[in-house]
């Protein structure tokens, strides 16, 4: 997801580097306004991708694991490690998916401010 949020930084400032530099030759007018909101859209939802605050959960701590399934009263066999194992990657996997979903959301709305973006700059060079 982070290299998706490069990519789009990366077209966000080439579009309204080229479109932004030849709009606002002609002054401040609407679109100029809605396209510079667009573009501070755009910003939020790339902070909002970029923040390092999202718990990911997907690794497996070893003192932990050999602390409950070896070293107790009664070590675990083999099939109900694999089978406690197998549940914690499914619940870990659920935590993640709901953390990607909104990332996901978040750089297809990204993405449509863009292409919104681009297509104000366009209008306010055209001078409709």
């Amino acid at each position: 997801m982070s290299t998706r949020a490069g990519s789009l930084i990366f077209a966000t400032a080439f579009a309204n580097s080229l479109l932004g530099g030849a709009a606002l030759a002609n002054g401040l007018g609407v679109w100029d306004w809605i396209a510079v909101a667009l573009l501070f859209g755009i910003g939020g939802l790339i902070v909002f991708m970029l923040w390092p605050y999202h718990q990911y959960t997907f690794r497996f701590d070893a003192e932990e694991l050999l602390h409950q399934y070896v070293d107790g009263d009664r070590p675990a066999t083999m099939s109900a490690m694999r089978r406690a194992l197998a549940l914690r990657i499914k619940a870990d996997m659920a935590s993640n998916w709901r953390i990607i979903q909104r990332l996901r959301v978040a750089l297809q709305i990204a993405l449509l401010f863009l292409l919104f973006d681009i297509l104000a700059w366009l209008l306010a060079i055209a001078g409709v």
